[in-house]
């Protein structure tokens, strides 16, 4: 994939064929100074994170690994918060769209096809007396690996855009369409808040309806997933039927 150094470096976009972490690289761009838009791809992550410090398998020739630096005016920690849901219901609505690939979302942050893991996203801010100074989008999008590709532990629980699809899909051309809907919307977000994406989050999404248990930092919740608020909160039932806004958390089952 050394075409893509050719084909899709330029102003503000940085290529490299290996990295620690494309979030680590573009942080330490975002410390130098780096303009908000700027976005670092890589063929290779040797040390890819997902959330809650879990790693990412992001082998070469095969995925999509990017991270995006964005540096917002005038918006407060909370109300940045949906910035997850609002790159996965992007995400979701392009490859629905244009490659016809049946991803759905499931709370806050995973792409699924048929159940199986294809993509993730690792949202990360830098926030200074209450000022946010920089937000970091990560991306994990698995593409074109074989069932034999993905190691034994994600071996049933992994799979990637060729498998669901049947046919190999132009990285570039992938990469491209993405960031044109991702950098589209996210100053529309910065103006009117999840508000606007609500709606396509809800058309995408496997998880309203359904009895989940989420883990937070104060517990276990269980209970039934009843709504996705104007704000980009999770309403959960309990069987008591009282209902709790969740914010944060992971969906365990």
């Amino acid at each position: 994939m050394n075409k893509y150094a050719a084909t899709i470096t330029g102003r503000n976009i940085y290529y490299y064929q290996t990295v620690d972490s494309t979030n680590l690289s573009i942080r330490r761009l975002a410390e130098e100074g780096a303009p908000s838009g700027s976005i670092v791809i890589a063929d290779e992550q040797l040390a890819g994170r997902g959330r809650l410090g879990r790693s990412w398998f992001s082998p070469p020739d095969s995925g999509l690994w990017f991270s995006i630096l964005l540096r917002p005016r005038l918006l407060s920690p909370p109300d940045a918060s949906p910035l997850t849901l609002v790159t996965a219901a992007i995400l979701a609505e392009n490859l629905n769209s244009h490659f016809h690939l049946p991803v759905k979302i499931k709370w806050p942050n995973d792409l699924l096809i048929e159940g199986k893991k294809t993509g993730g996203i690792l949202t990360e801010t830098k926030v200074t007396s209450d000022h946010i100074e920089y937000l970091i989008v990560g991306i994990g999008l698995n593409v074109n690996q074989k069932q034999t590709d993905f190691p034994a532990e994600i071996n049933q629980s992994g799979t990637s855009l060729y498998l669901a699809g049947g046919r190999e899909i132009d990285r570039i051309a992938l990469f491209q369409s993405l960031k044109k809907d991702l950098l589209k919307g996210y100053p529309l977000f910065f103006k009117d808040g999840f508000s606007p994406f609500r709606n396509l989050w809800i058309k995408h999404n496997i998880t309203l309806g359904r009895q989940v248990t989420i883990n937070r930092a104060d517990g276990k919740l269980k209970g039934q997933a009843l709504d996705l608020t104007e704000a980009g909160t999770l309403l959960i039932e309990d069987k008591d039927r009282q209902i709790y806004p969740v914010s944060s958390g992971e969906i365990s089952q």
